[in-house]
């Protein structure tokens, strides 16, 4: 249980990429706007989806201190508009930021994390990276593990229109190359010969042309994978209480919302070995990880076959959440760096 904040009268605006369309960085803005509005005076501004106005420059004179969400698309927008950071300011980095932008272009992207009052990373070994490779200050960078936010599903809506077939399996996950969808498709051929009726759901918001092209056409080549696009993030839940397991494929991540929020409803968990999916899985612990085909049909067969390994996964992935991953303790974290 976290620590009970009183309000302050701090004003922060937020910078996120994101905020309408359901995805990663949407997600992690609305749960941390959720978590410290009720300690702070926070607004947000997504960037890559609203105009940069007059009334965004009367927000960032009256804010007290900035938080900007993914470094890499910050700094593009903000040199586009010419944006000057004159008060003191956070950087919150997923996956992406570090493990790609940062390394491509380290002369652009550096500057700003090298004058933030603090940087935030969701894993330990996101830490070091930038301590060891960057040359950031241990003192300014900090492990802020992301938390879980599934708002209220108003079950009196229609139902999803979801596919028959079981085992069911979910991949929730934006189409882009990074997040690799199809790459589950050979194992789960192999699969059919164990579980016949098997079917797979991959859910999330078209971002890349070619990869949606590619999932379309697997969609009409096999008859248990089923493609639906992004959906409102209080509907999640309906997808997680449907579904008997989530996989996640990427081959970077900062640390997948969807893995946690499947965890926090207790269903079991099956992860490419990733530096972010590491960070919340113990592999045979509190869920599974594979890095090859054969690894993934393996793990799959091995949790849908066994009740025991089953529940074992389900309810130590739940225990995880409530470790380490509650907003509360997120909150509280980010509070602390806004006040230091």
């Amino acid at each position: 249980m976290g620590v009970i904040l009183k309000k302050t009268n701090l004003n922060v605006l937020f910078f996120t990429p994101f905020y309408y369309q359901n995805r990663g960085n949407a997600t992690t803005a609305r749960r941390i706007e959720k978590g410290l509005s009720r300690e702070v005076e926070i607004n947000i501004f997504p960037y890559e989806e609203k105009v940069y106005d007059s009334s965004v420059k009367e927000r960032m004179e009256k804010a007290d201190i900035f938080h900007i969400l993914h470094f890499a698309r910050f700094v593009k927008w903000a040199e586009k508009n010419q944006v000057k950071l004159d008060k003191p300011y956070i950087v919150t980095s997923g996956g992406t930021d570090i493990n790609h932008s940062l390394i491509e272009d380290e002369e652009r992207y550096l500057p700003l994390l090298k004058k933030a009052k603090a940087v935030t990373v969701f894993t330990k070994d996101a830490k070091e990276m930038l301590i060891n490779q960057y040359r950031l200050s241990d003192e300014v960078v900090h492990v802020i593990p992301q938390s879980v936010y599934l708002p209220a599903h108003d079950r009196s809506r229609q139902p999803l229109p979801l596919p028959m077939g079981t085992p069911k399996l979910l991949l929730p996950a934006g189409l882009r190359p990074v997040k690799d969808v199809l790459y589950a498709l050979r194992s789960i051929l192999m699969l059919k010969t164990n579980f016949p009726e098997i079917t797979l759901l991959i859910v999330g918001a078209n971002l890349d042309h070619h990869v949606y092209s590619q999932v379309q056409d697997a969609v009409k080549k096999y008859n248990w994978l089923h493609y639906l696009p992004e959906i409102e993030l209080s509907r999640m839940r309906e997808l997680y209480e449907w579904t008997d397991l989530v996989i996640n494929t990427s081959f970077t991540e900062g640390q997948s919302t969807s893995l946690l929020e499947a965890m926090s409803l207790r269903k079991p968990v099956i992860a490419r070995i990733n530096i972010g999916n590491c960070s919340i899985i113990r592999h045979n612990e509190n869920g599974m990880l594979f890095q090859d085909h054969e690894e993934l049909y393996h793990s799959v067969k091995k949790v849908l076959s066994d009740k025991k390994i089953y529940n074992h996964l389900c309810e130590t992935g739940y225990q995880t959440i409530l470790e380490n991953h509650t907003i509360e303790t997120e909150v509280e974290s980010y509070l602390n760096l806004y006040t230091k």
